[in-house]
């Protein structure tokens, strides 16, 4: 049997969908998700590490994305 939790692969994939579409579309609402997934992914499956790069995945994709959501309506 597999001592994952179900559901833990899709935790993570959301997770990084979000964190990587937050650089380009709704950034303050994927970026929270991203930080959201990484915590869950902590705390309910002790993947510690992986939860940790997630959540600062999250931060990064929120700051990136509103800088370049920035520069891009400057432009235009």
């Amino acid at each position: 049997m597999n001592n994952d939790k179900n559901g833990k692969k899709i935790l993570i994939t959301i997770g990084w969908l979000s964190a990587v579409l937050a650089l380009g579309f709704f950034p303050l609402f994927l970026g929270i998700v991203a930080c959201c997934m990484g915590v869950v992914l902590k705390r309910d499956y002790e993947a510690t590490t992986h939860g940790r790069v997630l959540m600062f995945a999250g931060v990064i994709g929120f700051i990136g994305g509103w800088i370049i959501n920035y520069v891009l309506l400057q432009l235009f």
